[in-house]
Formats: C-alpha cells, structure tokens, sequence
C-alpha cells in the first residue's frame, strides 16, 4: 500500500463532488455537516478569500480513501477542520474507515508537522465520539506536542426501531403516555401538517419560518442576523436540490405555527432547527412537530434520528441517548 495525497484549492475540490459524495457515505460516520452542499453554504455567505482553505485528498493507488477540509488562520497560526461551531454540529476529517490510523498517521507527521507550520496550534471542534481521530491523538506520539481534549457538548441520538408501536414501548412509561396524550389532543382539533421538500415551496415557507424563528425566543433574534438568515438560505436550496430537505410543517389553517428542519441524510434524519409559535403552547406544538418527525423517520425506514447539539429536556424524554462532541487542542 502507497499512499498519496494531493492539495487542492476550494474550487478544485468541488469538481470532485462525486467522488466526495461516495466518500463520505461509506465513512464510518456519513453526516451532512461535511457535505459539499453545507460547506458551500457556508462558504458562499461567510468567506470572501478561499485563499486560506486547504483540502488534502488521499489515495490509494488512484481510489480517493480520505479528505482533510482545512481552514489555515496564518495570522493568529491556528490550522483546524473547516467550518464554524455556531453552525456545524460535527466536523471531522472524512476518511474510509480501512484507513484510519494510515491517514491520520500521514496528516500529522508529513503534513501539519511540516516546516510550513511550525509554531502553529491546531484546534480541532465539535468531533463526534466515535472518530478515530480522538483514538489516534490519545495513543499517537506526536513529538512531544501538548495534547488537550475537552468534552464540548452533547448532540442526543435514538436508534430507531422498526416500527412506531415499538418506538413508543422504548420510552419510559410517563413519557410514553405523554407523547400519546399530547397527540391525541393535538389531533383532535383542526390543524393541519405539510412536508416541504421542494425548493419551489421554499420561499413562502423561509419567510414564515424565520418570523416564527425571531418570535420563539428571544435569544433567536440575536443570533438570526442577515449574513445566517442568508446562510440558511442557501442551505435549505441546496439540500433541496440534493433530495436531503425534509421540513415538517404545522398549520393552523394557512398561519405556520411550528416547523422542524431536518436534513435526510444517508440512514440518519437530523434534526437542524425548529420552531414554533408560543400562542400554541397549550397544544404543545413545537413538540409534535419533533414527534411527527420521529414517527416519519420510522415509517423511511431509517436508523437514526438525530436530535444534534443541546442538552435539552425534550430531547432525552423522546429517546436520546447521549452522543458526546469534542474540541482537541494540539500545541
């Protein structure tokens, strides 16, 4: 086995979509957060200069086995994995998972231990549980280089039964009557509920959505500034244009009053951002739309559903389990 790599600009990158594509599905975990239609999302809005983005592709022979998304900061000297933790609840290098230790192995000691970045502090966020850069960086010598791991935060999976009946017996008792009592109450008026997969629908729903997004807590407003109302934009046409957009929609009559955006991603649906109206608080609207979510996520057939960062309540009472995120300082 030789492996090779070659670096590539951002453009060059991205006439490999197809063989990044099948890349990152077969990798040990396929995630939307380093897809090309994420990473241009939020390249598109945030960065003027691609200049400091470096994407290292790795081959064996001439089959593509691993890619190093890399934002180089020479200024302040810090290399880390692209993207942002306001935005991306996972990052990671993408590697065929027969590769692992062989990538990694080649990405620290020929690449980010090179002369050309010395003296510079790698800071690598928001890396799921199970990557095996988390096994390489605690087990690896990597010349006496200061090794810090910290948990980040928590990002609540369920592994998905086969049915919904089995779902519900999986919670624990109370929940289990809560969840069948709220619906029965929701379902016994006359609202109305809408999956939005087309990007010919998204216009009317992304006004509608981030209006109810400013108003269902106050925080949001704060954080839901042009340049991310513009980001979500470009995210949610480029998911639709991949058939990966699923947003679960809650009517009463034409007004939205709760909505949750999900990207459908390999056996995974994730669960992005929601919101909902508080004038229907008492019909636990933001809620449903999560269980409508969940029930659909079942009747695809999928694995996972995935309730991504935050530690909230709602989240462990619908079945997550706790799926740990990481920041690794290297020095």
């Amino acid at each position: 086995m030789k492996i090779e790599f070659e670096d590539l600009n951002w453009s060059e990158a991205n006439e490999k979509k197809h063989e990044w594509d099948k890349l990152l599905i077969g990798s040990s975990f396929p995630n939307p957060f380093t897809s090309l239609p994420f990473y241009n999302a939020w390249i598109d809005t945030f960065i003027n200069d691609t200049e400091s983005i470096r994407c290292i592709f790795f081959y064996d022979d001439k089959k593509l086995i691993g890619i190093a998304p890399l934002w180089i900061n020479d200024k302040n000297k810090i290399v880390s994995i692209l993207g942002d933790k306001d935005l991306f609840d996972y990052r990671d290098i993408i590697i065929n998972s027969e590769y692992e230790s062989e990538i990694y192995s080649i990405l620290f000691h020929s690449v980010l231990e090179s002369k050309s970045y010395e003296g510079y502090k790698f800071i690598f966020e928001s890396i799921p549980e199970n990557s095996k850069l988390l096994d390489f960086v605690g087990t690896s010598d990597l010349n006496d280089l200061e090794i810090n791991t910290t948990e980040e935060d928590v990002t609540p999976n369920i592994n998905l039964p086969t049915n919904w009946e089995d779902y519900l017996i999986s919670l624990k008792k109370k929940q289990r009557h809560e969840v069948r009592r709220k619906l029965r109450k929701f379902e016994s008026e006359n609202f109305t509920s809408q999956i939005i997969t087309d990007k010919s629908q998204l216009d009317e729903f992304k006004s509608q959505f981030f209006d109810l997004f400013v108003k269902s807590r106050e925080d949001k407003e704060e954080f839901l500034t042009p340049d991310r109302k513009s980001f979500f934009t470009k995210l949610l046409l480029n998911f639709a244009n991949e058939s990966q957009l699923r947003i679960l929609c809650l009517y009463d009559n034409s007004e939205l009053i709760s909505a949750c955006i999900v990207f459908d991603y390999n056996e995974t649906y994730f669960l992005y951002n929601n919101a909902y109206s508080l004038m229907y608080n008492s019909f636990s609207v933001g809620l449903i739309s999560k269980i409508y979510a969940i029930k659909e996520s079942i009747e695809k057939n999928k694995t996972n559903f995935n309730f991504l960062r935050g530690d909230e309540r709602y989240k462990y009472h619908l079945g997550g389990e706790e799926f740990k995120i990481y920041t690794v300082e290297i020095n």
